[in-house]
């Protein structure tokens, strides 16, 4: 029996490679954000944003990830109302953007397949904004639907900082799927605005921070490659050492 038992916990204790120190890692995560809200009386309101961000990095201790990332962000902003029985009107707003800048992740592992981890992102950003106002009306005396559309174009660039806490599930040799719902951020980036009748002149400064905690799904995958197969139940570090189990008289 003891013999039996020896045997299902060595096998329940097999693992895969934790993220170990002189590795290096390689990720990209995938974020996404939605949401709608009916104000009634035609009034909605609805956005959809999503961001592709790689990065790759050294790790220079079990806890401790320095490295560069980028990516591509797009967010998508619709807002519709009927002011009038006859009268429809649509504004949207789409950004696109890109980002490269460095991180730093530190992170605390659970056991030999499950960690937890924090990452630091700097990021340089330079982005677009294309924006759309329309408004149809129905002309009773004419029969007819008049529509109006009126198109924006904006430049920006700026700065950008995020702290982002992920759940990090290893499933084999250094690779891991990594799970986040949001985190917080700080952004400041400046507008070159368009050379219109009606625009500002010189540049639009905003700058604040912004909060995406449980209304954003991360997922992402990462490997980090240097790592070896641990196994039992043990932390980054430690040493493996054979174990020597001899029968008990008693065991038959």
């Amino acid at each position: 029996m003891k013999k039996l038992i020896l045997a299902l916990l060595a096998v329940s204790s097999l693992g895969v490679a934790n993220a170990q120190k002189n590795s290096v890692l390689v990720y990209g995560n995938i974020g996404l954000a939605t949401g709608k809200t009916d104000n009634g009386g035609g009034t909605e309101n609805r956005y959809f944003d999503w961001n592709i961000n790689p990065g790759v990095g050294y790790q220079f201790t079990n806890n401790i990830t320095l490295g560069l990332q980028g990516g591509i962000w797009s967010m998508f902003e619709e807002n519709r109302t009927s002011p009038a029985l006859n009268t429809w009107n649509r504004n949207a707003m789409e950004t696109r953007e890109w980002q490269a800048g460095v991180f730093f992740r530190y992170t605390k592992p659970v056991n030999n397949w499950l960690s937890l981890f924090t990452q630091l992102d700097l990021n340089y950003v330079s982005g677009q904004d294309v924006s759309e106002a329309e408004t149809r009306a129905v002309d009773f005396a004419a029969n007819k639907i008049v529509e109006t559309i009126i198109y924006g174009y904006d430049y920006y660039n700026g700065f950008q900082g995020s702290i982002t806490p992920m759940v990090q599930v290893f499933v084999h040799d250094g690779m891991a799927l990594n799970f986040g719902i949001g985190g917080l951020g700080y952004r400041t980036i400046s507008y070159d605005t368009p050379k219109s009748p009606t625009a500002l002149n010189g540049t639009i400064d905003q700058s604040g921070f912004y909060f995406t905690w449980g209304n954003q799904f991360n997922f992402g995958v990462s490997k980090n490659f240097g790592c070896k197969t641990r196994t039992g139940n043990v932390k980054p570090g430690d040493d493996l050492r054979p174990m020597k189990v001899e029968d008990d008289k008693d065991d038959e």
